[in-house]
């Protein structure tokens, strides 16, 4: 902040010495921060020595020295060397008399000391931008240095109220320092400020402020460079003599406010105004132009609220609502009555809000008992596994015992008996396979599934909704009956091929 400060205090000294010069007869003309001082005489070093007492940086100084039909310039570069350009095309001995044409023939091959050593009539003209001594201390943010008040006013006035955004809602928060504005004055907007270069306090808490804010995102096709309504909102001011300047921010911010939640934007033929057009239960266009509409200030801080409120990704039925009221001023706009607009919205959002709930609760229902049918579902089909398992391993057990009985009465040999038990070992490791692959995965894949099913049945509900179904204890016992079905099953189908397979 030490650098700001010292910016501040270089750029007060420059305005100071650009006043002083001007009362010494140098003729100013400014554009925003750039100041193009110039004066003419006869001695250029005299002129140029009056340039010193300016601080850099400045742009360019040039003295142009004029012999009769004769000219060359004397150009001053940013680093300060001196270069000798622009010399006109003579016949030295003709033009100079005795006395100077050695001058002039060293001037003419470029020697900046002949070159201002030459009589004539010399005019220094010097560029000087107050704002890059402040760009350079702080360069994370666009300055501006003006005279005073009337001239953002004019600029602004200037400017077609659709083109505001590179100034106003550029990428850099622009900080506007006024030289004639009193030290306890200042107005705060969304990405800018206008504050008075004498309080370097207020100037450097406008600035931290300022540095803190991201790049904004809002823009409209058809009107590439607007500034968005919440980049020329005012939020703060300190003082009177910025009340005007205020107000008609307001004005602007409420006509962008307006632009945005219009349904289509489209520039007249002349380009001299746009149409606004909004479709809800009837479709109108009405006009505005360069300026801007014209309401009051409270009007526009309530279509700036309106914006507020109707914007954003998950504002929809808001906006909706908007368009809705706003189509049925067909006679006259309806920013004139933005705060009727904004209640009437407000109803009408609620309508739509219970339509909506009423869809959500009916989701909700819909998708519980979907979640408690899949678990019924699941809780049967794990019953049944388990039954048919229950009866494979009765009849394999008493295969076992008849294989068994036959060996010690004699009916069928050791070898046969071997072959039986064999065989209704690799049967029972058959079913584990089977079970693994063609009949457990109908158990659990079920409710594996209820979670993608309910995003796609059950879209209206959150994420934590969704969560909440699949918490019910009907689906949580219903999945540990699945888990231990899965696991119980082939376990016991093993235990019983090891018992045909050992046991004689």
């Amino acid at each position: 902040m030490t650098n700001l400060q010292d910016a501040l205090h270089q750029t007060i000294e420059a305005s100071a010495a650009v006043s002083r010069l001007r009362s010494q007869g140098w003729s100013a003309i400014r554009t925003l921060s750039v100041v193009t001082l110039s004066r003419s005489g006869g001695s250029p070093t005299d002129l140029l020595f009056e340039l010193d007492s300016v601080p850099t940086p400045f742009d360019s100084i040039a003295a142009v020295g004029a012999f009769g039909d004769a000219s060359l310039a004397v150009v001053t570069g940013k680093e300060g060397h001196r270069t000798v350009t622009q010399q006109s095309v003579i016949d030295i001995p003709r033009t100079f008399n005795r006395d100077t044409v050695d001058a002039a023939s060293d001037a003419w091959a470029g020697d900046v000391d002949a070159a201002l050593s030459l009589p004539g009539v010399w005019t220094v003209t010097m560029k000087y931008d107050f704002s890059a001594i402040l760009a350079t201390a702080e360069p994370s943010l666009g300055w501006q240095v003006l005279p005073g008040v009337s001239d953002v006013e004019s600029m602004i006035s200037s400017t077609p109220v659709w083109a505001l955004g590179p100034t106003w809602d550029a990428e850099k928060p622009v900080i506007f320092v006024l030289e004639d504005l009193n030290a306890q004055q200042m107005l705060r907007l969304g990405r800018s400020a206008i504050v008075p270069l004498s309080s370097e306090v207020t100037v450097a808490e406008v600035a931290h402020a300022l540095c803190q804010l991201t790049p904004t995102v809002w823009r409209i096709a058809e009107l590439p460079e607007a500034a968005s309504p919440a980049a020329l909102a005012p939020s703060l001011r300190y003082g009177t003599e910025l009340a005007a300047l205020e107000h008609a921010m307001w004005l602007r911010c409420a006509t962008m406010a307006w632009v945005g939640l219009s349904t289509s934007v489209k520039f007249e033929r002349s380009a001299a105004s746009v149409l606004l057009e909004v479709f809800g239960l009837q479709r109108v266009a009405h006009r505005v132009g360069s300026d801007g509409i014209s309401i009051s200030e409270a009007q526009a801080r309530r279509a700036y609220e309106l914006f507020v409120w109707a914007s954003g990704s998950d504002a929809v039925d808001q906006r909706l609502a908007v368009q809705q009221v706003a189509s049925l001023y067909r006679d006259v706009p309806p920013w004139g009555k933005s705060g009727d607009v904004f209640d009437a919205a407000v109803a009408v959002f609620a309508t739509l809000r219970r339509d909506a709930v009423s869809e959500v609760l009916l989701a909700r229902r819909a998708a519980r008992t979907f979640a408690v049918d899949v678990a019924h579902r699941a809780t049967e089909q794990t019953a049944a596994t388990a039954r048919s398992t229950v009866e494979r391993c009765v009849a394999t057990l008493l295969a076992i015992g008849g294989v068994i009985i036959a060996r010690t009465t004699k009916a069928i040999t050791e070898g046969q008996a071997h072959d039986l038990r064999t065989l209704l070992a690799l049967f029972l490791l058959g079913l584990i396979v089977w079970n693994i692959t063609i009949e457990g995965p109908p158990v659990s894949s079920p409710l594996k599934s209820l979670r993608q099913d309910l995003d796609t049945v059950a879209d209206l509900l959150t994420e934590s909704e969704r969560d909440d179904i699949l918490r019910l204890s009907a689906v949580r016992a219903a999945s540990r009956r699945a888990t231990v079905i899965r696991i119980a099953v082939p376990a016991v189908y093993l235990a019983a091929a090891i018992a045909a397979w050992t046991v004689s």
